[in-house]
């Protein structure tokens, strides 16, 4: 069991974070969001612009990155809504982690051609960036005034997705994250939108579209999605529903993300990552995140640490930490995905999950350690995680700035 090491005036914080997570439970439940139609393998993309000129769209903004532009499928794109006498026109600006500088510009290219819809093709950043885009293309504010909850008082334009790594879900989350433009430090601050308009009405799952991507970023974006899971399946918000998305996704990922990762070229694996991701996604949206989100995110601002990798490296020391709160329903998700049987102690069958975990990054090279941490840094990352997580997560157990520094210091 790990204690925590929360001040009193800290513990008073979580009380009152409690009450919060109340009103905000009651608001998920309330809160309509669209279910997205999902057109799965090869033929996806032209499925997906047949059913797009049933609306009578007439132009498409594709929103993606120069590395799918290279690759041809932003071409695949264009010709399949050219065959169903749609328009469109790229912006391929996308960087990592995209920026209010970055949404404007490809909010520009929108206007200036008239695009009345807009697809992301790519991985989370493309869709954070496109749902940002969509956004401000019909409120007549500026980007940063539309961060929050549901800031855009208009409806936002159409938005379809074809995510080409299986990691975010955002194709069926009503969240997106911009880092604000760099500040003197070369800090990109992260903020956040949640608008449950901005879910894909439809999305793509096709497998050849990942199967370029290099095993480094298999792992990574792989375990971004095992992490929205987990975090959704022991967070304070988790519901029957969330459990049942959330484990259906666990167990797959952790039969198939080994398999893309060995042998990228394999489709059905890749699919069925595909598909884990999006359940990954349905999860964490009725559930809420955690800690390992909370951290990461400031690991991106302060050093450029891809999400994912983030991500990958603090799970298990977030599971770990919660091991205590959360040891009946992480024995339940070991018998469930056969990492023993139900008459093992529970805290050994907790325990099981907590080591599978690491085991799995190791078998996927992810690091142990964060390089570019450095000791005199942590304090603030510790403060801000400490900010963000009584902001917008949901956590099992939490986390005093004390016991985040304790855990950063892991990392060195």
């Amino acid at each position: 069991m790990t204690t925590s090491q929360a001040t009193l005036s800290e513990q008073l914080q979580f009380k009152l974070h409690g009450v919060k997570l109340k009103a905000m439970g009651f608001g998920l439940k309330l809160m309509p969001i669209r279910d997205t139609q999902v057109f799965s393998g090869a033929n996806g993309i032209e499925e997906l612009a047949k059913t797009i000129a049933k609306y009578k769209l007439k132009k498409a903004l594709i929103v993606t990155t120069p590395g799918a532009v290279k690759r041809g499928y932003s071409t695949k794109v264009s010709r399949a809504l050219s065959n169903q006498g749609i328009g469109s026109t790229v912006f391929s600006n996308v960087i990592p982690d995209p920026t209010f500088a970055t949404v404007n510009e490809g909010l520009a290219v929108l206007k200036d051609h008239d695009c009345d819809f807009a697809i992301a093709l790519g991985g989370g950043s493309v869709m954070d960036a496109a749902k940002a885009m969509i956004v401000a293309a019909t409120n007549d504010k500026p980007v940063p005034e539309l961060m929050g909850m549901r800031k855009g008082k208009n409806n936002p334009l159409p938005f379809y997705a074809i995510p080409t790594t299986s990691g975010t879900g955002s194709e069926v989350t009503n969240a997106a994250v911009i880092s604000e433009d760099a500040s003197e430090d070369g800090t990109h601050t992260k903020r956040f939108m949640i608008d449950s308009r901005t879910v894909a009405k439809a999305a793509v799952l096709d497998p050849s579209l990942s199967v370029s991507l290099p095993p480094h970023i298999t792992a990574e974006t792989g375990m971004d999605a095992l992490t929205h899971a987990m975090e959704a399946y022991i967070s304070q918000l988790s519901n029957p529903e969330s459990d049942a998305l959330a484990v259906e996704a666990i167990g797959q990922i952790f039969k198939v993300l080994p398999v893309c990762y060995e042998d990228g070229g394999n489709l059905a694996a890749r699919q069925t990552m595909a598909e884990a991701s999006l359940t990954a996604g349905k999860a964490f949206r009725k559930a809420m995140l955690g800690y390992v989100h909370a951290i990461s995110h400031q690991l991106g601002a302060l050093y450029g640490t891809a999400h994912g990798l983030g991500n990958a490296i603090l799970l298990p020391l977030v599971v770990e930490y919660s091991q205590d709160k959360v040891a009946e329903k992480l024995a339940n998700l070991a018998v469930t995905t056969q990492l023993g049987t139900a008459d093992m102690p529970t805290e050994q069958l907790a325990r099981r999950v907590v080591d599978k975990l690491k085991s799995l990054n190791k078998q996927l090279n992810i690091p142990t350690k964060l390089d570019a941490l450095t000791e005199a840094d942590i304090p603030n990352i510790a403060l801000r995680s400490y900010a963000e997580a009584l902001k917008i997560h949901a956590a099992p157990k939490y986390m005093g700035k004390g016991d985040i520094e304790a855990l950063l210091k892991k990392l060195l």
